[in-house]
């Protein structure tokens, strides 16, 4: 009897513990508030308190796409975009006619997302980053990717147009480094 009454009481401490701070009409944590607000928010979970950083440039990049290719610095306010710039973070170029975009230096800090849904937000992006990244990947319109910067700000991009010849607009939202 004793060996019964023992877990069952151990699993009520637990239950009643874990339930601790929570109330019935409270809602479960979520990485991706659908907010387009820049100020940080609360998120709590089991437990825990995440703050998601604000957001340090949110607009559209316009880079020359053609021979020799353009390098953005996602750490400049706003992105920086030259041929030649010292501790880029991505680059735009081609090898075939096509536009693509690569993480500087080989790192995988580029994850490719769906062509739709709704937008990330920076902890999902960090988690992406974390499980599928990459090099180097195609750029079409519709192509959206979260990236990591030299300096460990997390970017949300999406391909507005990315024509073989001209100019590649990306839809480009920065967050501020984790506090």
């Amino acid at each position: 009897m004793i060996g019964i009454v023992i877990p069952v009481v151990g699993l009520i401490v637990t239950i009643v513990i874990g339930n601790r701070g929570s109330s019935p009409g409270s809602e479960p944590a979520s990485g991706n508030t659908g907010s387009r607000d820049t100020a940080p928010s609360t998120t709590a979970g089991a437990g825990d308190t995440a703050i998601s950083p604000k957001v340090r440039f949110k607009g559209t990049v316009r880079i020359k796409f053609g021979t020799g290719g353009e390098e953005v610095d996602l750490d400049s306010k706003p992105p920086l975009v030259a041929q030649s710039i010292e501790g880029y973070d991505i680059s735009i170029g081609s090898t075939t006619g096509e536009p693509s975009l690569s993480a500087e230096g080989g790192d995988l800090t580029l994850a490719p997302l769906p062509d739709s849904g709704p937008a990330p937000g920076e902890a999902e992006c960090v988690e992406r980053i974390e499980k599928n990244g990459a090099y180097h990947a195609d750029l079409t319109r519709g192509a959206r990717f979260c990236v990591q910067s030299k300096e460990g700000r997390t970017a949300y991009l999406r391909t507005v147009s990315a024509p073989t010849a001209g100019p590649v607009l990306l839809a480009v939202t920065v967050w501020e480094q984790p506090g």
